[in-house]
C-alpha cells in the first residue's frame, strides 16, 4: 500500500496532575474516516482517509492525553471505510501519530519531572 501523508496536526495536548478522589482509565481511540477531495482532479483511483487518535494515558504522579489527527493519500486504491484494510495496513496508517504521541510524552515528562522522560510504546507484535 502506496500512501502519502500530510503533516500530523497536534489538535489538543494535555498534561496535569490526576484528580484526587477519582480513577482515570486509560483511553485510546483510532479512527478511520474517508474524505472526500476538494480538489476535481484529483485521481478517482486513490483514497483520501482522516486518521485520527484521540488518548488519556494516566501515570500515578500525572495524566497525559491529547487528540492527533493525519490526512493520508491511499495511492492507486479506493478504501472507503477502516473495513477496507487489514490491519498491518491499519497499522501503518496509524503509526506516525503512535510516534508523535511517544515522543511528546517522552519529551514533555522531561521537562515536567526535571528527569528522565517517560517512555511509552504503542508497537505490537503484529507487523
Amino acid at each position: 500500500m502506496k500512501l502519502q501523508r500530510d503533516q500530523e496536526v497536534v489538535e489538543s495536548f494535555n498534561y496535569g496532575l490526576p484528580p484526587k478522589d477519582q480513577v482515570v482509565k486509560q483511553k485510546l481511540l483510532i479512527n478511520f474516516s474517508p474524505l472526500e477531495a476538494v480538489d476535481p482532479n484529483y485521481p478517482a483511483e486513490n483514497s483520501i482517509m482522516g486518521v485520527r487518535v484521540e488518548c488519556v494515558i494516566p501515570f500515578e504522579e500525572f495524566i497525559i492525553g491529547g487528540v492527533f489527527s493525519q490526512v493520508v493519500h491511499v495511492i492507486g486504491r479506493q478504501v472507503r471505510q477502516q473495513n477496507d484494510l487489514t490491519e498491518a495496513e491499519a497499522n501503518e496508517m496509524i503509526r506516525p501519530l503512535l510516534k508523535l504521541i511517544e515522543r511528546m510524552v517522552y519529551e514533555v515528562t522531561e521537562i515536567a519531572l526535571d528527569k528522565p522522560g517517560v517512555k511509552i510504546n504503542f508497537s505490537s507484535n503484529t507487523k
